[in-house]
């Protein structure tokens, strides 16, 4: 009988990288085992169980730069299609596995599936090894730092994390060249149904329907992107400012955010950091020192995965434990209308259009289709955007998808029920595109109208409509709601529902919320300066 080769296995889900990859550098520790580095399509890993077609692309991109780089050292990527424990149960009839290896998903969706793998691991003595790679920080040494619970608010969470101390830099790199990687033979391949390769988006079931593509995945882009990134940071530094992205929105332009390079780990959250601070350091001669002012977009992400890492239901609202049951609406008309963009407000239904056509939307569109849908002028539950956002956005992830949705919606993650503000979307956009020349890109059936009535078409006279070749009501629809009438009947309801738990509880839900003021016009984009 031929001796099993052993083997350790790197199972890649969301840290798609070869730099900062922890779990690669413990799985080449043992010289006495080669290495098997795995994709395993499941349907579900990284949240491919609602997926659309830019999406899965953006992921086979970044799987097919992994086995372009193994291939230029004679080895592969290998990529399997099924469960888990099923995949690694066949493979320990033919291989000697001595040890897992994978990035820590903290989001506990995916609790079920890491305890069915661990417990199999634990029957078959196969060592199994976790790696932080995900986050900046493990969320589960910030609730222990919080006395068991997540922090309540945004100052309370860089209260504890102070506490903890930084981020560990980044790990040492290893020359691919040195790796010792197991060659399976094609027989075995077949046998257990390998891919050749990685496999392209029809061969997993997804259609191409015409959708554009604007990001590309893969860890060599995302480096590239992220060396223009830094450069980009360092210029707004030594012009005595930060956060260039915010104080520059561009919703017209190819986007320059990193977030779905984060989101799908090609590129290593502890890198970009660490570069930001150092960038800051370096300008300013340490004096003053970086504070997470100048990073307070990767400390909000990991606010909402330190959030959601013990609430299995964070993703809901009735069985959420920080989310305010709004008794919003149930309108199926409503809501086929607006997932069709047919709103008849021309920067949300732009919004909408760019999102199902290219996979990305700006923050700014994000906020406006986020406050429209729900508390601004729909009342419908954000549970549907969620959903759609989910299936759409390629940057989009569980917690900070979830927290954005519950945080604009009043839900949970700022005062509660507080309906100070809401957006028009006849104006929220004129501060970033005061031509309308957005709206012209994604809904082309306005591109002729005079630029005062481009983000209120309905108010244009008849002979204007009817020269720019558009009629309201026939070529491009009626605002479905009055922005004017449904915004006040909106707020009174939150504030009614306000006023009922004041009563109940006595005081203030205690719901997770901003420390202050500040941190919602943050969030909003409303500083002067701001996106």
């Amino acid at each position: 009988m031929t001796e099993k080769e052993t083997v350790n296995i790197l199972w890649f889900r969301n840290g798609l990288r070869f730099h900062d990859n922890g779990s690669l550098l413990n799985a080449t520790k043992d010289k006495k085992a080669k290495l098997l580095p795995l994709f395993i399509f499941d349907g579900e890993t990284p949240v491919t169980k609602q997926c659309k077609y830019n999406k899965m692309a953006f992921l086979l991109e970044c799987l097919e730069d992994l086995h372009q780089q193994l291939k230029e050292v004679g080895s592969q990527l290998y990529c399997i299609r099924g469960k888990p424990v099923d995949v690694f149960r066949k493979l320990s009839k033919k291989l000697k596995i001595l040890k897992l290896c994978f990035d820590q998903d903290c989001e506990p969706i995916w609790l079920e599936r890491e305890n069915s793998v661990k417990n199999f691991c634990a029957s078959h003595k196969i060592e199994v090894f976790e790696n932080v790679g995900a986050t900046l920080w493990n969320p589960m040494d910030i609730i222990k730092g919080n006395d068991g619970s997540p922090p309540l608010t945004y100052a309370q969470f860089c209260h504890v994390t102070q506490g903890i101390g930084p981020p560990d830099h980044p790990c040492e790199s290893i020359d691919l060249k040195t790796l010792d990687i197991v060659g399976l033979d094609e027989d075995l391949m077949a046998e257990l149904q390998f891919f050749p390769g990685v496999p392209s988006p029809e061969d997993l079931g997804f259609k191409f329907s015409g959708e554009q593509k604007i990001y590309k995945g893969g860890e060599r882009k995302a480096l590239k992107f992220f060396n223009r990134r830094v450069e980009f940071e360092m210029e707004a530094f030594l012009d005595g400012s930060f956060l260039p992205n915010r104080r520059e929105p561009d919703i017209l332009n190819p986007p320059k955010s990193l977030s779905p390079d984060l989101k799908f780990g090609c590129l290593s959250v502890k890198k970009f950091y660490w570069a930001i601070m150092d960038a800051f350091k370096q300008v300013h001669e340490g004096n003053p020192a970086p504070s997470y002012t100048i990073v307070s977009q990767l400390i909000w992400r990991e606010f909402f995965y330190t959030m959601s890492t013990k609430n299995p239901f964070y993703g809901e609202i009735w069985r959420n434990p920080i989310c305010i049951n709004v008794p919003w609406k149930n309108d199926d008309v409503l809501l086929e209308k607006f997932l069709a963009a047919k709103t008849g407000y021309p920067f949300i239904d732009a919004g909408l259009r760019q999102l199902k056509s290219e996979g990305w939307i700006h923050h700014i569109l994000r906020n406006a289709i986020s406050m429209f849908l729900t508390r601004g002028d729909l009342f419908l539950s954000w549970e549907h955007g969620l959903n759609l956002f989910l299936s759409y956005l390629i940057d989009a992830d569980w917690a900070v998808c979830a927290g954005n949705w519950m945080w604009v919606s009043s839900s949970a993650f700022e005062k509660a029920l507080n309906c100070s503000f809401s957006l028009d979307p006849r104006v929220y956009g004129r501060r970033v595109d005061p031509f309308g020349a957005y709206i012209k890109r994604y809904v082309p059936e306005l591109k002729e109208f005079p630029v005062e009535y481009i983000y209120s078409p309905w108010t244009a006279p008849v002979e204007v409509q009817e020269k720019a070749g558009c009629i309201i009501g026939k070529d491009y629809p009626h605002p479905m709601v009055d922005h004017d009438k449904v915004v006040e009947s909106n707020r009174q309801i939150m504030l009614d529902l306000q006023d009922n738990l004041m009563k109940e509880l006595k005081k203030q839900p205690n719901h997770i919320k901003p420390s202050d003021d500040c941190e919602i016009r943050n969030f909003f984009r409303l500083g002067i300066n701001e996106d």
